[in-house]
């Protein structure tokens, strides 16, 4: 196992990652067993990543899946209660994750929206469709009730193929 430490100079709020490579994994699939080439892990070095055991996206044999992302600026705050800037900040950070493992919007082959003011659709879904215009992955709009963290009013989570 080896750690890689990448710096990325975009307006996401991810500064630095931390990248965890593993060279040959045994995956179970439908009762017969693959061979993953390769895994790896990457952390914006936020607290709840180790507190809940998650990595903010992993890799897989050229498929990237980015865990659920919501507004938070550098140093863990949401700033504003506006959905429009939540949804920019959002999309800002996942285009940062993606840019820094090697991937494009273009590489998105499906998006998911976690809202939980519901009347707001029509305001994120022109914001998502500004950023994924051209790409158009498969896309699910989710209600949720309230994150523990109030002021958040949506979230995205991606997975990404590698062309």
């Amino acid at each position: 196992m080896s750690i890689k430490r990448a710096t990325q100079n975009t307006a996401s709020a991810f500064s630095r990652q931390m990248r965890t490579d593993y060279n040959i994994l045994i995956s179970p699939i439908d009762d017969r067993y693959a061979i993953v080439e390769s895994k790896s892990l990457i952390s914006s070095g936020s607290s709840w990543e180790e507190a809940f055991g998650f990595s903010r996206a992993v890799e897989v044999d050229g498929w990237l899946y980015i865990s659920k992302t919501g507004p938070h600026n550098p140093i863990g705050e949401i700033e504003s209660d506006d959905i429009s800037l939540q949804m920019k900040c959002i999309l800002s950070k996942i285009k940062g994750i993606l840019e820094s493992s090697g991937y494009s919007i273009d590489d998105v082959i499906q998006s998911r929206l976690y809202l939980t003011e519901i009347e707001e659709w029509q305001q994120v879904a022109r914001i998502h469709g500004q950023c994924f215009r051209d790409s158009r992955p498969a896309f699910t709009l989710l209600h949720v009730l309230p994150f523990p963290e109030k002021k958040m009013k949506a979230a995205i989570d991606i997975v990404a193929k590698k062309r």
